[in-house]
């Protein structure tokens, strides 16, 4: 699959079918492309591609290169696929061997002879790039870790813990624990059967993420208290552990996260407030749910089953993060002000931009009214980073986590005063 996912839980974030004023040539064709590709128009989105990536201005990302591999594949084109495929391993140092192993789109390619050489230039970039790489077992099944900044580990220093988004390798981390691990012990870990970790047969619900979490945690020997640093789907489960495990706590921080707060209305609210219709909203929820249904159907498994997973969420997971009220440590909320230049389509009812603001305005609200009773709840805005912002903006969250640890001293120092 393309490397940008199917966004099912963000049901709020999808554009109208309007044009792109102000966009470059290259950006213009890339928007094309991935256009195409949702079409199914599989051949002509692969031309796109490679008439972008001929043109003077062209800044062409490892994200461009794969997503026109994906494109190539699926219409038969495997020579072009491969030289994609190719040069991201070889001159861009692509590293994510998960994905490309169980990409469905490249499903195609599996039995030409060029295809576990292939494998073989990605594992090993992935593990050139991830020297401390391990697998750990946790219930009986291989889960795949890394730790940086090992040597700084104190009794009752903070570990900075790293939960990915739906469906994502922890390689986006990779710079901000470099950069952190400088003082502090850093973790990070692929959930079960993502990355090369082993499928431990179990739906991973938010609860047993946490649980898969912390025994891995324990394992490796570093014990409480703990800064979680979650991201998108990984805001969820992040916010669960703290309400399962609220003593563990040293600090959370949310980046651009997915909404485990059920407000009245819930997802409905912001449509509501763009003008449609009860009817027009419920046809585009059967509209979401049908292509997560398709998507499902055929998706890789690591992914399928988080989205399982967030359905089931949307049963009973918000009674589980709300279980234990936040902790009164460091709390902090990043969000992406940044309009997607290359957002997923959907039909014309409403304008896409204005769609995303509204939302924007919604979770800030919410998150604002969950950190103004901390005495160290901070919120942040990234008004141009996108949803991916450990790529887009890893320096805000460089400066987060090192914020949540000079507060986390001031309330260390206080408890030791009291007793």
């Amino acid at each position: 699959m393309k490397t940008s996912l199917f966004l099912f839980s963000l049901l709020v974030g999808a554009a109208s079918l309007f044009s792109q004023p102000g966009l470059s040539n290259f950006n213009s064709l890339i928007f094309q492309a991935d256009s195409l590709y949702q079409q199914k128009e599989y051949e002509k989105s692969a031309i796109a591609f490679s008439e972008a990536f001929q043109l003077p201005d062209a800044k062409i990302t490892i994200n461009h290169r794969y997503n026109a591999a994906c494109s190539w594949a699926l219409a038969n084109g495997t020579d072009s696929a491969f030289y994609q495929l190719e040069y991201v391993s070889v001159y861009m140092n692509y590293t994510n061997y998960g994905h490309l192993q169980s990409d469905p789109d490249l499903r195609s390619l599996r039995s030409d002879k060029r295809w576990h050489p292939l494998l073989e230039k990605v594992l090993n970039n992935k593990k050139k790039a991830f020297p401390t790489l391990e697998l750990i077992e946790v219930n009986g099944y291989q889960l795949e870790i890394i730790t940086y900044g090992f040597e700084n580990r104190q009794q009752g220093k903070p570990v900075i813990v790293f939960e990915n988004g739906r469906g994502t390798d922890f390689e986006y981390w990779l710079l901000i624990m470099q950069e952190v691990s400088k003082e502090n012990v850093t973790f990070a870990y692929n959930r079960p059967r993502i990355g090369g970790s082993e499928d431990d047969q179990q739906l991973p619900t938010i609860d047993h993420i946490t649980e898969v979490l912390r025994q891995a945690l324990r394992a490796k020997g570093l014990n409480p208290p703990y800064i979680l640093v979650g991201h998108s789907w990984g805001g969820a489960c992040i916010r669960c552990f703290a309400s399962l495990y609220p003593d563990e706590m040293a600090g959370l921080i949310f980046v651009d996260p997915h909404d485990f707060v059920k407000n009245e209305g819930g997802g409905r609210l912001p449509y509501r407030q763009i003008g449609l219709t009860e009817f027009q909203i419920d046809s585009l929820y059967a509209e979401y749910d049908k292509s997560a249904d398709d998507y499902m159907a055929q998706g890789p498994k690591f992914v399928v089953e988080e989205m399982k997973a967030q359905r089931e969420f949307s049963k009973t997971g918000f009674a589980l993060c709300s279980r234990n009220p936040l902790p009164d440590v460091p709390v902090h909320f990043i969000l992406a002000g940044g309009y997607p230049l290359y957002p997923e389509q959907t039909a014309s009812l409403y304008d896409g931009k204005k769609m995303f603001r509204i939302n924007n305005d919604i979770k800030m609200k919410s998150w604002i009214e969950l950190i103004n009773p901390l005495r160290f709840g901070k919120f942040i805005y990234c008004a141009n980073s996108g949803h991916y912002i450990p790529k887009d903006d890893p320096e805000v969250i460089v400066s987060s986590i090192s914020m949540a640890l000079h507060d986390y001293d001031i309330i260390k120092k206080e408890k030791e005063t009291n007793r």
